[in-house]
């Protein structure tokens, strides 16, 4: 993943969905952001809804996770052992 961030949104991209898992996909603002699993790395894709295109991909830091967390639903956890 060394360089990853000086490739070109293109290059990324290709990358991106050969290579990633898609783990989640959020609503923010006017972005729907998706997140991937590639290799040891979590990258983020910004697809923005208003022009229908992708805007940016760059890996996720642990700051950028927090906008999944309200997507995350643990409530079966809690009715399994019933």
């Amino acid at each position: 993943m060394k360089g990853f961030n000086k490739l070109d949104i293109d290059s990324k991209s290709i990358m991106l969905h050969y290579n990633g898992t898609m783990l989640a996909s959020v609503k923010h603002y006017n972005f729907r952001v998706t997140l991937y699993a590639v290799r040891n790395s979590l990258i983020e894709e910004y697809y923005d809804t208003a022009s229908s295109e992708i805007t940016r991909i760059s890996i996720a830091h642990r700051h950028d996770l927090k906008k999944y967390l309200d997507k995350v639903d643990i409530g079966s956890l809690f009715n399994a052992g019933r």
